[in-house]
């Protein structure tokens, strides 16, 4: 079993649709990197920490009675928005929402994952048989082209709350997906994880 170490309601709702069994345990983590150079850093090193949190906290606290034997790997993700050189994480207010969005409106920007899946790799001679000793790592970028908005289309969008539950401020799977002309790259990526990337990886390590 995969576990996601993530709050996510989007990364869940994926993984459910590709039919992949799995157990949410969200991460407590800072999320202050603003000493790192890019958007890539970023988004890495969270899914890292992420993943990393959850692995350590299955193996010292389920030792005792074996648990961490239910699971195969865990999957840390992260995502940012970049913006013609800015960073967009959840939007703090409306009019934060509402100013980013006329920015956006006819014009694109990247959404930037970091996957980070940490698991037993059983055919290392140097790892215990129940050891997480293992990870595949990746930041995977997506071009998101915008339509043009008027003032009240951003604004009634807005009202919906959604854009605050989303890096970037909007979810394609959302109603957002209404002012998106086109992305360029992986469709999964932009809602918070690469299946593909993730399909591959699984059959790489041989975890079915």
């Amino acid at each position: 079993m995969l576990i996601l170490a993530s709050a996510s309601k989007a990364r869940k709702k994926l993984l459910e649709q590709a039919g992949i069994e799995h157990k949410v345990m969200p991460a407590n983590i800072s999320e202050d990197d603003s000493c790192l150079d890019s958007v890539e850093e970023i988004v890495q090193k969270l899914a890292n920490e992420k993943a990393e949190s959850i692995a350590r906290e299955i193996s010292y606290e389920n030792s005792a009675d074996r648990l961490e034997n239910k699971f195969s790997a865990v999957l840390g993700c992260d995502s940012l928005f970049d913006f013609n050189g800015a960073v967009y994480g959840k939007p703090r207010n409306e009019e934060e929402a509402f100013e980013r969005w006329r920015k956006m409106s006819g014009s694109y920007g990247f959404i930037n994952t970091g996957h980070c899946l940490i698991y037993k790799n059983h055919l290392s001679n140097n790892s215990r048989l129940n050891e997480f000793n293992a990870f595949e790592t990746i930041v995977i970028r997506t071009k998101v082209t915008f339509s043009q908005l008027t003032d009240l289309e951003i604004e009634k969008y807005i009202d919906t709350k959604e854009p605050f539950q989303c890096a970037g401020g909007f979810a394609i799977e959302g109603g957002a997906g209404l002012f998106i002309d086109s992305i360029e790259g992986c469709f999964s990526n932009v809602i918070g994880l690469s299946l593909p990337w993730l399909r591959n990886t699984l059959k790489k390590i041989q975890i079915s």
